[in-house]
């Protein structure tokens, strides 16, 4: 049996670093499809922002979503309500 008890821990989770990731990369992906599809920048601004909001929320729940916890991160309840934690 392990010694190991979890304690609240300020450190990132891996989804939360993966989320992070997924939000820069899906912004680069917005930028390319958005060249794809008007390489004379002929599309409002609107459209433009809408399609990179778009395209940079699903690569971030994308990838968020299918990244799984460390093998040390835990949720805890404390006082507070439920926390992260590190074994």
């Amino acid at each position: 049996m392990s010694n190991n008890v979890a304690t609240p821990s300020k450190a990132p989770t891996n989804k939360a670093i993966a989320a992070t990731g997924g939000s820069a990369v899906g912004a680069a992906i917005a930028t390319v499809i958005l060249y794809l599809l008007d390489p004379n920048n002929q599309l409002p601004g609107a459209v433009t922002t809408a399609i990179t909001t778009l395209v940079t929320a699903v690569v971030t729940l994308a990838a968020a979503y299918f990244t799984p916890p460390g093998s040390n991160e835990a949720i805890i309840m404390t006082q507070d309500g439920p926390k992260s934690a590190r074994t």
